[in-house]
């Protein structure tokens, strides 16, 4: 399955940010502290909210959901398409993004093996 088939097979919209709300509120929840996988950030920005899944040995997945749609960011750090390999995003990975969402390819902190929106 590629990430393609991935993003295809998500619920709507919609849906997906209230799935994804209710993870991380359950998670939040049944395991309280510093040390959970998922979060919500419904304040990220003043249009934009987003869901965080990181599992601890270095893979992680956001979610920002905006006006314009959904984006989604996803490193595996065990991927050979890993930028710690030469420090650049592999080929082909990030060129077609639309420009609505090109500032969140451009974020310095993220590291990016795969990128649906």
């Amino acid at each position: 399955m590629t990430v393609h088939d991935l993003a295809a097979a998500l619920p709507r919209i919609p849906d997906l940010r209230s799935l994804c709300r209710s993870i991380a509120v359950a998670e939040a929840v049944l395991k309280p502290g510093a040390y959970r996988y998922h979060s919500f950030d419904a304040n990220w920005s003043e249009t934009e909210e987003v869901f965080s899944t990181r599992n601890g040995s270095g893979d992680e997945f956001d979610i920002v959901f905006s006006p314009a749609g959904a984006y989604i960011r996803g490193f595996d750090h065990e991927s050979p398409m890993s930028p710690y390999a030469d420090d650049a995003v592999w080929p082909g990975v990030l060129d077609s993004v639309p420009e609505t969402f090109r500032a969140y390819v451009e974020d310095p902190r993220s590291s990016t093996t795969a990128c649906p929106w």
